[in-house]
């Protein structure tokens, strides 16, 4: 009798000990068609009239116990387009490892291993600090999601309460960039108004196999990136400060001067100098390197704050970093130090109307009377030494109606300084509690050099399905 009883007694525990395991994942696809069609190029440089992409995830997320959890997600991107009468289309998967981590809840700290999502400073989206992880660009940085834009990496995370504080470190051991195009793609780095063309012929087929790594020539090793961020309460306010020293995410890419020197005369069309074509020969055949594309370091640190105020969150980031990189013409790097401040403010609590307004605001305090920080200053500015500013609003407004059924919304940003902007008013549709539709549009506009009117020329409008599993 005893010894029944002592099993009975044990059925309950043995139920906790079960793992609790959670699935979700969901499929999106977008396909968009330009407003205006332009006729194809011969330089790299074209312009799809017609896009697609999609994004798919599933993540399984185990409680093994009160104090281990176990999270593993597949990720995987799609994408293809084509060019003006449907050529040279073009399309690629790429199946990748989304978050996969091991978290250990202990007395004194919290540690978590693998791949993961970081967060430092106030803001999600533009905090100073927030640069362990690389981003992926291809969309764009402003319409995509954050958590589409914000890409996992490999860190090992601690989180600790020291008295009133909350302590976080990172170790982001290996490096990972940010993912973009270079060429032949809608949000590509070389577009049609900066005047470089591709300099070699690439296939389609080809082409996203070359993207990746065209610009690197190295990649940094071990001992990677470190974060330390430190927060606590003061009242109702959230204070903070944290500090980042860690690789930029996009190459530094410096062009050997001879070399340079032929790219500009074909691009004026002149003739090239019969000398400096020999040298730049000679040089190739003994296995000279003409160009370099290295990652460099930077400090960066920063304070935060951020508090309820009515029914609203209020964030404000301030961060220096004492030297960064820019870019000139032509692509040019230039390192410099920058001041960067970013206020938001979002809505906090249940509501049909639901937004969000970000203010970006940077300050490069010495720029030479010769240089010109490209997409951040007009052209005029160049010849004479200046403090050079650039200030951005990024905004996102969406209100539900019809039993939250349909969903209408405006995103867009606007940089002050060139006046360039970019729109995206949407609405959504709810089939079903899992089914999602929705159309949209795209428009940019701006100054050529400007950071939106860059890529004026590729106005679309969206359809869009969204499935949760």
């Amino acid at each position: 009798m005893s010894r029944g009883l002592t099993l009975l007694a044990l059925v309950p525990t043995l139920a906790l000990a079960q793992p609790e395991v959670q699935v979700r994942g969901d499929v999106r696809l977008v396909g968009g068609v330009d407003t205006g069609f332009e006729p194809r190029r011969e330089d790299g440089l074209g312009e799809h009239v017609v896009d697609g992409w999609g994004r798919a995830s599933i993540a399984t997320d185990v409680k093994l116990s009160p104090s281990l959890r176990l999270v593993v997600e597949g990720r995987a991107f799609w994408r293809g387009g084509a060019e003006k009468g449907l050529e040279h289309a073009r399309g690629t998967f790429e199946p990748y490892l989304g978050e996969a981590f091991l978290d250990l809840y202990t007395r004194w700290v919290d540690v978590r291993v693998g791949q993961q999502t970081l967060a430092f400073g106030a803001n999600a989206v533009f905090a100073p600090t927030d640069l362990l992880n690389p981003r992926d660009f291809r969309q764009g940085l402003v319409l995509p999601e954050p958590e589409d834009v914000k890409l996992p990496v490999f860190a090992a995370r601690g989180l600790a309460n020291v008295g009133p504080l909350t302590v976080t470190g990172v170790w982001v051991p290996f490096f990972v960039a940010d993912r973009y195009d270079v060429f032949g793609q809608d949000q590509a780095l070389l577009q049609p108004s900066l005047g470089l063309a591709v300099p070699f012929p690439v296939d389609a087929s080809v082409e996203s196999g070359l993207q990746p790594h065209l610009l690197e020539t190295e990649r940094p090793g071990l001992p990677g990136d470190v974060g330390l961020r430190v927060t606590g309460n003061v009242g109702r306010v959230k204070l903070g400060g944290s500090w980042v020293w860690g690789h930029e995410k996009l190459p530094q890419v410096t062009l050997d001067p001879e070399l340079d020197a032929l790219l500009l005369a074909r691009e004026r069309g002149e003739p090239a100098d019969a000398a400096l074509l020999l040298s730049l020969q000679e040089r190739l055949r003994a296995g000279e390197s003409l160009y370099t594309g290295r990652y460099a370091r930077q400090h960066v640190v920063a304070l935060e704050a951020n508090s309820l105020v009515g029914p609203a969150q209020l964030d404000v980031d301030v961060g220096f970093s004492p030297e960064r990189t820019f870019y000139g013409d032509r692509l040019r790097p230039l390192r410099e130090p920058a001041l960067t401040w970013v206020v938001g403010v979002s809505q906090a609590e249940e509501s049909k109307l639901v937004y969000s307004v970000t203010y970006t605001g940077l300050v490069v305090p010495r720029v030479g009377a010769q240089r010109l920080l490209l997409l951040l200053e007009p052209g005029t500015a160049r010849g004479r030494e200046r403090a050079a500013f650039f200030h951005l609003l990024v905004g996102d407004v969406r209100y539900s109606l019809l039993g939250d059924r349909l969903e209408v919304g405006l995103r867009g940003a606007f940089e002050v300084v060139q006046r360039s902007f970019l729109l995206s008013p949407r609405v959504g549709w709810r089939v079903s509690e899992r089914l999602s539709v929705g159309l949209a549009a795209e428009v940019y506009a701006g100054p050529g050099f400007s950071p939106f009117g860059y890529f004026n020329r590729n106005d679309q409008v969206l359809a869009s399905v969204r499935l949760l599993l």
